[in-house]
């Protein structure tokens, strides 16, 4: 009876110190919540119970484990070592709520996502972790730890007992036998919700069509177990498969549908080659591309001289997976990251291995930690002959996270003046991302949480611009192609959903001397992604690009246009028919737009055999 009552009182102290988290979510998200209606956050309490009792079935089914042994024994020594493990099992799981509710706080502002495997993954470089967060970060982190030490205490005080076992007899001893597998089902029974054939999982927690409501109602530590397990699940066979091989195969022939009807707008078959990474760029930076005004003049006068290509998307939502996509033109996926396998990423076409039997010279530059997602390793491993981070810059003035552009660019024209011709460089720029450290005045502001970004958009874009009209008299400078382009998109004032397309949209600007006079100043308007960029640059240099399996040349008017993206909870793909985005976290479907029913199961099901196509690729490396 002590021992029910023990568990009772657990599965509501443990109840109400999930409610206090999802407390401290919501005032430090007010802003977000406050448009969300009075009947909506009341659901939130009994629509997060399931996955609560869950979590907390996992707990008690430990402790009971601990327990039955304790009982087996029954010696008083043995009673008092019990009773402190049951207590640091407790105090761990409240601390480790703590840091995840924490992190999730924090991680919510950067990627709309609670914590989860993909966002974990990057503590295997701490120091990029620390150098990223903020001062809020850390004053939630300090506030998140005293809210946990107040638990433990109100744990031991009205919670924690200590456990006595007294000596039994043989039919004592067959009851407890019994009685310890009953227990054991009752809470796995809770763990999986209940006896309806589908055990619980985060759908049973959706409920609204506001995610940041679903996201603070599903448990943290259930939704990160699960998010670990999950992404391990990925690694059995092909999550994605779904179509006969006979329906992929004629899907497979409609990818690879192309007429010979490229535009060629270069005037060189050997130009060097610039890429400018923008870190976190937006299209709602950009004025022509439909974005907010006054935020990048200096990218603005650049158009003019400059091919923009007009409907350009990313494929992910991080760094290392534009790499893969914007060099390889390989597929992105939610939960796995091929750029993190280096015994598959070292088998991927690049643009590098292709361009070097031209005789060019690769090179990659950046201010802040290329560890950072196992960048390093795969720019390394796809043959580049020169690869500096910061540990090559610690001379140049820094922030949190690296060396800020204005003196990276500074580096990088130094760079370029010494490398040989013909050459592919890329600058990475830094200052455009959290936490916002640039050495500039904020002038910018939309009346939004997202003004700091802005104004950093707005540095780096002064930056950019300097170092165009800092190099026009250099050598090189006159046979050269700049590609300029994000490497992902942001949140904006503009505040687009997790998965809609228009938060993926970002610019691409080619520019320089050796596009043809007819295509400055000129928009390119066809529907592309990075995935297309290597086999376009190679097409224009009249190279082969026929082992970049999913990239299309983007200047091919008359191309079978598809652009996978992925999102941290599923997977997407707009064609110029429509899109569709499909969350595999909530097995819902987040997003899909076409002009009718039939276009809209015709995108549903070419985003399926779209993703299985790929990510049977991925497990052939």
């Amino acid at each position: 009876m002590n021992n029910l009552k023990y568990f009772l009182k657990l599965f509501l102290f443990w109840l109400i110190y999930f409610l206090v988290n999802r407390f401290f979510f919501l005032a430090n998200y007010f802003e977000e919540f406050s448009s969300v209606s009075t009947h909506e956050l009341l659901r939130i309490l009994p629509k997060s119970f399931g996955l609560d009792v869950s979590f907390i079935a996992y707990l008690s089914a430990i402790i009971t484990i601990v327990l039955f042994f304790n009982s087996l024994l029954a010696a008083k020594r043995f009673n008092v070592f019990i009773s402190g493990i049951i207590f640091w099992i407790n105090a761990f799981f409240i601390v480790v709520s703590a840091l995840i509710i924490a992190g999730e706080i924090g991680l919510y502002a950067e990627w709309g996502t609670k914590l989860n495997f993909t966002a974990l993954r990057h503590f295997e470089n701490p120091k990029e972790v620390f150098s990223t967060a903020t001062f809020f970060n850390y004053f939630i982190l300090v506030i998140s730890i005293i809210i946990a030490i107040l638990f433990v205490k109100f744990y031991t005080v009205f919670v924690h007992q200590n456990f006595v076992t007294k000596r039994y007899n043989i039919k004592q001893f067959f009851f407890k036998i019994i009685r310890f597998p009953f227990v054991l089902g009752v809470l796995l029974l809770l763990l999986r919700g209940g006896f309806q054939p589908i055990p619980i999982n985060l759908s049973d927690a959706y409920f609204s069509k506001t995610i940041i409501v679903n996201d603070v109602t599903v448990n943290p530590n259930w939704n990160l177990g699960q998010s670990i397990l999950k992404n391990k699940t990925n690694f059995d066979g092909n999550p994605y498969k779904k179509h006969s091989q006979e329906k992929v195969d004629e899907f497979i022939k409609i990818i690879n549908q192309e007429n010979d009807s490229s535009t060629y707008v270069l005037n060189s078959k050997n130009p060097n080659i610039v890429f400018i990474l923008l870190e976190s760029w937006s299209a709602d930076n950009i004025e022509s591309l439909g974005g907010l005004n006054g935020i990048t003049p200096y990218f603005k006068a650049l158009e003019k001289e400059g091919l923009l290509f007009t409907n350009f998307y990313s494929n992910g939502w991080t760094s290392d997976q534009a790499m893969s996509s914007i060099f390889s033109s390989f597929p992105v996926f939610p939960y796995v990251s091929i750029i993190n396998q280096t015994d598959k990423a070292r088998k991927l076409p690049c643009l590098t291995k292709s361009l070097i039997k031209n005789g060019y010279h690769s090179s990659f530059f950046f201010g802040g930690q290329l560890t950072y997602g196992n960048i390093k390793g795969y720019l390394l491993s796809q043959g580049f002959d020169i690869v500096k981070d910061e540990n090559q810059y610690k001379h140049l003035p820094s922030g949190r996270l690296g060396v800020h552009d204005e003196y990276m660019f500074d580096q990088f024209k130094k760079e370029l003046n010494s490398l040989p011709q013909p050459f592919m460089s890329t600058l990475f720029t830094i200052s455009s991302h959290s936490p916002f450290d640039f050495p500039g005045v904020h002038t910018l502001s939309f009346n939004s949480k997202e003004d700091k970004y802005v104004n950093s958009v707005a540095y780096t874009d002064k930056c950019l611009g300097d170092f165009i009209a800092s190099v026009k008299n250099d050598d090189w400078y006159a046979n050269t192609l700049f590609v300029i382009l994000a490497d992902h998109s942001h949140n904006s004032p503009r505040n687009w959903r997790v998965a809609q397309k228009e938060r993926f949209k970002i610019p691409m600007l080619w520019f320089g001397e050796v596009l043809k006079p007819n295509y400055k100043g000129s928009k390119w308007d066809k529907l592309s992604s990075h995935i297309d960029i290597t086999p376009t640059i190679l097409e224009q240099l009249g190279q082969d690009n026929t082992s970049y399996k999913f990239g299309r040349n983007i200047l091919n008017k008359q191309r079978q246009v598809f652009v996978p993206y992925v999102f941290h909870r599923g997977h997407g793909l707009i064609s110029n028919q429509g899109y569709y985005a499909f969350s595999e976290d909530y097995n819902k479907v987040f997003e899909l737009e076409a002009s009718d029913s039939t276009q809209m199961k015709l995108i549903k099901e070419q985003t399926e055999m779209y993703f299985q196509v790929a990510f049977e690729d991925y497990l052939s490396y």
